[in-house]
């Protein structure tokens, strides 16, 4: 997963005020946006195997559970993981500050977000014994975390990136076009 973060300003306000002017330029800007989050979406879901990723990982959820608040082991049912890997432009704060987000793949299955991000932060505490186990094989499998979404994301990041920020500044160009219209 990348570390850094593009930053492009004035999204929500851009769009905002463009409403006023040219509803088609916001629906192009949209456009863009929906299209790059289709695209990664579908990449993710088929980045699914119908398959568990390991041989000890069951078809089916747990009996008895004893983890994850009495829920227990998820099972492993690619249609129900692929089903949850969604797009939104739900609108929020993203980094801890009043930042917005233009569009976000998100893995909201249990099974699905183990198999993303399971060995992101360190394995300290882990030991020794099957949490570490299972850290080792599926990371010698499957490489490090970030293994469906942000793997898609992080492969196409450029193409992404230059794509949208292209988008706003036509987006940005309009609405300047527009207000030096009402100046004039």
């Amino acid at each position: 997963m990348a570390d850094e973060v593009i930053v492009l300003t004035g999204i929500k306000e851009t769009l905002d005020a463009l409403k006023e002017f040219d509803k088609d330029a916001v629906k192009r800007f949209n456009k863009v946006i929906n299209n790059e989050l289709r695209g990664a979406e579908r990449d993710a879901k088929g980045l699914i195997s119908e398959d568990p990723p390991m041989s000890g990982w069951r078809k089916a959820d747990a009996a008895k559970g004893r983890t994850r608040g009495g829920a227990g082991w998820p099972g492993w049912n690619a249609g129900e993981i692929k089903s949850k890997i969604t797009k939104t432009k739900a609108q929020g704060k993203v980094r801890g500050d009043y930042t917005t987000s233009a569009g976000a793949l998100l893995n909201k299955s249990a099974a699905g977000s183990i198999f993303e991000v399971a060995g992101r932060k360190t394995q300290a505490g882990f030991g020794g014994g099957s949490s570490a186990q299972f850290l080792r094989t599926i990371g010698n499998r499957f490489g490090k975390a970030s293994r469906v979404v942000w793997r898609v994301v992080d492969k196409d990041r450029a193409r992404i990136e230059e794509n949208v920020a292209r988008a706003l500044e036509q987006a940005k160009a309009d609405l300047q076009k527009h207000l030096n219209k009402e100046r004039a």
